[in-house]
């Protein structure tokens, strides 16, 4: 098990941790600003807001089917090249859209190409996301807390910039003028990742025909290791609130809020300004506290504040609840992120972070279908994702204190048998 003391090796020293901010910043830019532009594009050429869904849930689906057959791929090469490429692939499709955007009209977009490009993006994001985590873990290894906290911290404000310049993108340059600057985003990360000072010596090459058994190892990982178990666990019921309110956030605030298209704006803003919050209190306060009690606090607080939201009567209590929910996914995704890159050697980061990112999408989808099937009742969909949220929290509380006994029984019992044996220990 890799830990932060036993792994400073790994990292060149500390002038790579702003160029890594830097690089997490602009791809994070790029992905925002991708869902904020193909979602305004697809409602273009289709006219049908369910059609939205089925653009966005393209991540999730090749993170499921594909994801865990890429991991031991990204075990085999070096990091920046991966990382590179995920990017460049995410930047070419971004640029087929800029050039169907600008030499069609909407209406004569075949969906194929719409779906085509969704889908190549978000293969380069399965290139690019793990590799980023492999590379973070080397930069920050002997400050792993809070070089997670703050990478997270950058990638929120990448991610609410990303919004921002999309939105002011549509009436100034168009639709296609910022699919060219969301693919420019994405080749500037490349340029912060070439100059990024980090020794990825010692990657060793998987042999093609061990490739079955290497897809099998990440997941095996996972299951044996009870702290590996449990930040996936707890990972992937975090993400599913930020599915959760991306499916089902408009229409609680156009239906039941009764609030206009701009205020809707500022309360969905609400996540990110809460998630901002959390990364930094997470470097600040919550560096010296173990990972798993953070997780334990964050999913309490996430499943008890999607449950209140499903209450709120105001533009004031949604956005306290809604800031909230933001704030606690954030906490759970640091200390998670941290239990996850603690827990394993470099070399093994890529196969186990997507096996994790397949989970987190079966649950998105699941999500996502919840909110098809009860679109006219938000709010009591609100409240009953709240409380299948606190049934799972209960599972990954008994999962923790299970781990805990597990390991203080294993601590404590050489020392007595060790006592009976005398001097010696056993023989």
């Amino acid at each position: 098990m890799a830990t932060e003391s036993s792994s400073k090796s790994l990292t060149v020293g500390r002038p790579g941790r702003p160029v890594l901010y830097a690089m997490l910043l602009f791809m994070q830019c790029a992905r925002s600003m991708f869902i904020v532009l193909i979602s305004w594009f697809t409602l273009q050429i289709t006219g049908k807001t369910t059609a939205v869904g089925g653009v966005l849930i393209c991540w999730q689906v090749l993170a499921l089917t594909i994801g865990p057959l890429v991991g031991p791929h990204l075990d085999r090469f070096q990091r920046r090249l991966l990382f590179g490429l995920g990017e460049t692939t995410h930047a070419a499709a971004v640029l087929l859209l800029a050039v169907a955007a600008r030499t069609m009209v909407p209406e004569s977009v075949p969906l194929l190409i719409l779906y085509g490009c969704a889908c190549l993006a978000s293969f380069g994001s399965l290139l690019s996301y793990p590799s980023s985590q492999a590379l973070l873990q080397r930069v920050g290894a002997n400050r792993l807390t809070r070089t997670v906290a703050f990478s997270i911290f950058y990638a929120q404000v990448g991610n609410i910039a990303g919004a921002a310049l999309a939105g002011l993108c549509l009436p100034i340059v168009g639709i296609a003028g910022g699919f060219s600057l969301c693919a420019m985003s994405s080749l500037i990360a490349i340029l912060f990742t070439l100059i990024l000072a980090v020794d990825e010596e010692g990657i060793r090459r998987t042999r093609q025909g061990r490739h079955a058994k290497a897809v099998i190892v990440g997941l095996a990982r996972i299951v044996r290791d009870p702290r590996l178990r449990i930040a996936a666990c707890a990972l992937m019921l975090a993400y599913a609130s930020a599915h959760a309110s991306n499916a089902l956030l408009a229409g609680f605030a156009r239906y039941d809020l009764k609030l206009p298209a701009n205020l809707y704006g500022w309360l969905a803003a609400m996540y990110s300004g809460g998630g901002l919050l959390g990364s930094f209190a997470f470097a600040g306060w919550f560096s010296k506290i173990e990972a798993r009690i953070v997780i334990s606090v964050g999913l309490v607080a996430i499943s008890l504040a999607t449950a209140m939201l499903s209450t709120a009567q105001s533009l004031l209590s949604a956005v306290v609840w809604q800031g909230l929910i933001g704030l606690s996914f954030m906490m759970v995704r640091a200390a998670g992120d941290v239990m996850v890159l603690r827990g394993l050697s470099n070399r093994m980061v890529g196969r186990v972070r997507s096996n994790i990112e397949a989970g987190i999408g079966l649950v998105a989808i699941i999500v996502y279908l919840i909110a098809s099937l009860s679109e006219a009742a938000p709010r009591q969909t609100f409240l009953a994702i709240g409380c299948l949220f606190g049934l799972a929290t209960c599972g990954i509380l008994w999962m923790q204190r299970r781990q805990t006994y597990s390991a203080g029984r294993c601590t404590i019992m050489p020392r007595k048998l060790a006592g009976k044996e005398g001097p010696g220990g056993l023989r």
